[in-house]
């Protein structure tokens, strides 16, 4: 990770005046090594260097976009180094809970001022390292050797990116699909049907699909940082593994980002293949499955005028992916030498080092298979201890 830039570190003035003088170059050699790798994973030397260009073609995108929103870029919603320290690294899937790329970048923005009630705060309380827009390539806005501020249990150890997308969504009293926040604008529900879920996910029964995009767009973001961080000539060097791939709802009960209609293990298992993207089954059926599954609504009964993202609500505190979120704080989630003792305990045969690796998360895996036979409330086999499952291993 020593080779990635930190941006972060420039001075302000110098850091735009690098956007304004290599941005364009950078956009270009970064969109070309993107284009490429739907055929084949980067090598070490070239993903070091397309997030590098990421990184300056993210802040390219911004000034273009607005000058207003670029005055709070580069953010400083992060804690400095704190993942360059750590040597077992997690990845954090979230949604957005909305449909905007720019409100959501607004809010993880270094805002100077951000009001909640009668207090004056310095920053939101929330950040992510990239977003992924419904069909745009990601912004990549927290440097990778920092901490982004997007789930408390895992801020001190894993990588976050939030895919625009609206979750769960419901009917208002026109019978007329919204999210949170507002009504969905007509064109967005014509590309992305709601799907009804065959069974209600956390009391969430309608949500919003993803893109074709963004599927394969995630893959190759994951592709990236993998191959930026791990050491190609030396397998034991794994500072981003397949076993610490997760999703927000993994660490939080009330949280449904990813939801059920996202490809949650078929992306992490193609993160780390090197089979051609397109070529995945899974990416070729995604297609089908939205016919299959959208288009609940009735043409007649939605002719609301078309919105467009500038009149989007920011990404705010009633988001479901907000750090400074306290909804279930009192869950717990257990250490991973905490979780290898109990384990231990329970006749489970896994080495005490706190270190999470394949032969934990078997065992975890294991546990939670044996207590769906004879115990509720019914745990997730993933081999992650969310804190259901640790509550369930305290019993």
């Amino acid at each position: 990770m020593t080779k990635l830039i930190d941006y972060t570190g420039m001075v302000k003035k110098i850091f735009w005046k690098e956007v304004d003088a290599n941005g364009a170059q950078a956009k270009k050699d970064f969109l070309k090594l993107w284009d490429e790798m739907d055929e084949r994973i980067p090598t070490q030397e070239e993903a070091v260097k397309g997030l590098n260009d990421l990184f300056l073609y993210s802040h390219l995108r911004i000034k273009e976009y607005s000058s207003v929103l670029a005055d709070n870029y580069p953010t400083k919603q992060y804690t400095r180094n704190r993942l360059a320290k750590q040597e077992d690294l997690w990845w954090t899937d979230h949604y957005t809970a909305g449909i905007s790329c720019w409100s959501t970048l607004n809010w993880f923005s270094a805002k100077k001022d951000y009001f909640r009630g009668s207090k004056t705060l310095r920053f939101s309380g929330a950040s992510t390292h990239f977003v992924v827009g419904y069909h745009s390539e990601p912004f990549y806005i927290v440097p990778l050797m920092h901490g982004s501020w997007h789930e408390p249990r895992r801020n001190k150890d894993s990588f976050s990116v939030e895919m625009v997308n609206a979750g769960g969504l419901h009917r208002n009293e026109n019978n007329k699909w919204c999210y949170w926040a507002k009504q969905l604008p007509l064109d967005l529900v014509r590309e992305l049907p709601p799907v009804l879920l065959d069974t209600a996910y956390r009391g969430v029964q309608v949500m919003q699909p993803f893109t074709r995009e963004q599927i394969v767009n995630n893959i190759k973001l994951k592709r990236l940082v993998i191959a930026a961080i791990n050491d190609p000539a030396d397998d034991n060097d794994k500072h981003l593994d397949a076993c610490r791939m997760s999703q927000h709802s993994d660490w939080r009960r009330g949280k449904t980002d990813m939801g059920p209609i996202w490809p949650y293990e078929e992306c992490n298992g193609a993160a780390f293949a090197p089979e051609p993207i397109l070529e995945l089954d899974f990416i070729q059926e995604y297609d089908k499955f939205l016919d299959e599954k959208g288009a609940i609504w009735d043409e007649d009964t939605h002719t609301w005028e078309d919105d467009n993202e500038a009149k989007n609500p920011e990404y705010g505190n009633d988001t479901p992916t907000h750090d400074d979120d306290t909804n279930d704080d009192d869950d717990i989630v257990l250490s991973t030498g905490e979780v290898q003792e109990l384990l231990v305990k329970k006749g489970y045969t896994v080495k005490i080092d706190g270190k999470p690796g394949p032969e934990t998360r078997n065992a975890i895996k294991l546990f939670q298979a044996e207590w769906n036979k004879k115990q509720t409330p019914k745990l997730k086999v993933d081999g992650i201890a969310g804190p259901q499952t640790c509550e369930c291993l305290k019993k």
